[in-house]
């Protein structure tokens, strides 16, 4: 109800007036699976609320209303990117979000004979443990120090891991792990926009598994069961990439594969996870699709 109140509290934060309503949420995503609903929550209810009272605000006004909403309420210091996305999705398209100007560019995603599929490892994750707080608050420490050696206002300016290197032995270990992952995350995802671009999906997959590389060995948020399932999708070949999806600390996996193979992969993962964990896998295949609006 945390999500819920929040919305409701930051609308009265701008004075917004809100009397009494009716509201329903229902939903089959399911619970801890790191598939943002959460955001999905709060943007459906930010975007309810602006249409039945006609607060005439924006997607993005309510996207930064919503993230404000979960900084506040739960306590998670989360970045736009979820409620962003649920906002602003848009059907055979993927964002490419600008976090320091909240702002997007879009880039056709052509699947060409591949599927999204997503297996759910049910290890449920909760943000709100304060692992995440713990990861944001490393990278903040460790920008600060680099603030102070170089000219520099965010990890964006940073241009390679070499940079950072001078200065590794005054960080925490954890510290610099955190550094490192996000400034090769940065790089990851303009290489991602370049792979769409040149409708090289082949290359978008290869930088899938490396983000789960540093999601799992640097950024610290995989676990054994999700780190098993992108290991079984690396040896598959018809899988391309695969990785950690949502916060981490279990939820899904997205994996690439090709539309024919499907069902054979999520046969054999399912096997292959039971014998190994003793847990009932379960896969779904996704589409993109357009984002929070009205039902006509």
């Amino acid at each position: 109800k945390n999500y819920v109140l929040g919305v409701l509290h930051e609308f009265r934060l701008l004075q917004k007036g809100i009397t009494g309503f009716d509201c329903v949420f229902g939903g089959d995503i399911p619970r801890g699976s790191g598939m943002s609903s959460s955001a999905a929550v709060e943007g459906g209810l930010a975007y309810a609320l602006n249409e039945l009272f006609g607060f005439g605000m924006g997607r993005t006004e309510l996207a930064l209303l919503c993230q404000r909403a979960e900084h506040n309420y739960p306590g998670v210091k989360c970045g736009i990117m979820d409620m962003y996305a649920s906002l602003h999705g848009k059907k055979g398209q993927v964002l490419l979000l600008d976090c320091q100007r909240i702002s997007h560019e879009y880039f056709p995603l052509k699947l060409d004979g591949y599927s999204i599929v997503l297996l759910n490892s049910k290890v449920h994750h909760s943000l709100a443990s304060g692992e995440y707080n713990i990861r944001r608050h490393n990278c903040e420490e460790g920008l600060a120090l680099l603030k102070e050696q170089l000219p520099v206002h965010s990890f964006r300016d940073i241009t390679s891991v070499e940079r950072i290197e001078p200065f590794r032995e005054r960080m925490r270990p954890e510290v610099y792990a955190c550094c490192r992952y996000v400034i090769e995350e940065i790089r990851r995802t303009r290489q991602a926009a370049a792979c769409l671009q040149q409708n090289s999906l082949a290359g978008l997959g290869q930088l899938m598994f490396e983000t789960h590389e540093g999601l799992s060995g640097l950024y610290k948020v995989g676990c054994a069961e999700t780190d098993f399932l992108v290991e079984q999708a690396k040896n598959n070949t018809a899988v391309i990439g695969a990785r950690q999806m949502g916060g981490g600390f279990g939820g899904c996996t997205i994996n690439l594969v090709k539309t024919e193979a499907v069902d054979d992969f999520m046969e054999q993962c399912r096997l292959a996870y039971h014998n190994r964990f003793s847990i009932a896998l379960e896969g779904y295949v996704m589409e993109t699709a357009d984002g929070t609006g009205k039902i006509e």
